[in-house]
């Protein structure tokens, strides 16, 4: 009986951390704006390569036919699309979704960025925050590449865990994204026995939603920290580490 008390208590305060630190901002904001299930969440939008400027092209089919004109439009990305991309939603690629915006915001102020002009350093190998950004600015590992690897993404444990430095290779500009948000220790301990506890995993999985969705929305100090990096090179590191 005692154990079952325990058990009990158990669950009962992993409900309650859940529902205080993720379902109430998110039935508030739900509220509040209503919709779709990412409805609020901040879109990227960027140019794409080679079709910044308006486009000339003649119609053939017509004897004196003059040129036309078609302006290839910016393309929005929305975290919608991002889960397509990478298959399914989890805090991962919320902070890489999070950690773009913020770089393109502070890379190019008041401008579209140009997809990718982004030379990117991940502090993480090869983790779900590196594929979001890779979607979205079209940054690709190039180390032995071929076909769609760009050479603008490359990976560096010194720089951190959890960090990120963005170059904008057109402006010189860089910045360091540090991850300063905190997940729910909860959370940890509900991933330790998801994959053998059906009941723990469900309770994770609502979780890890709910933590993606407060990435989306927290303030940004709450998520990162930034600072200017001044001597960056991204020249050096394709050098390095993508040749």
């Amino acid at each position: 009986m005692k154990h079952y008390r325990k058990v009990c208590l158990g669950i009962t305060i992993t409900f309650i951390a859940l529902l205080s630190f993720c379902v109430l901002p998110w039935v508030t904001k739900a509220l509040a704006g209503g919709g779709g299930t990412w409805e609020g969440i901040p879109t990227i939008t960027v140019k794409l390569p080679g079709q910044e400027k308006p486009q000339h092209k003649f119609d053939k089919g017509k004897e004196g036919a003059q040129p036309q004109c078609a302006t290839i439009k910016n393309i929005t990305l929305t975290f919608g699309d991002l889960e397509k991309f990478h298959g399914h939603v989890c805090p991962g690629i919320a902070l890489g979704y999070r950690a773009t915006q913020i770089a393109l915001a502070q890379l190019y102020p008041g401008e579209i960025p140009l997809r990718g002009d982004q030379f990117v350093v991940s502090g993480t190998p090869r983790a779900c925050p590196a594929d979001a950004i890779s979607y979205l600015t079209g940054a690709r590992y190039g180390k032995g590449s071929e076909g769609a690897f760009n050479g603008n993404l490359a990976f560096d444990k010194t720089i951190g865990d959890s960090c990120y430095i963005f170059a904008g290779m057109s402006t010189g500009k860089a910045i360091k994204l540090t991850t300063t948000f905190q997940f729910p220790k909860e959370m940890q301990e509900l991933r330790a026995k998801k994959d053998t506890d059906p009941e723990a995993n469900a309770q994770y999985e609502a979780m890890s939603r709910c933590v993606t969705v407060r990435i989306l929305t927290a303030p940004e100090k709450e998520v990162f920290t930034v600072t200017p990096v001044s001597d960056f090179s991204w020249k050096e590191y394709k050098d390095k580490y993508v040749k």
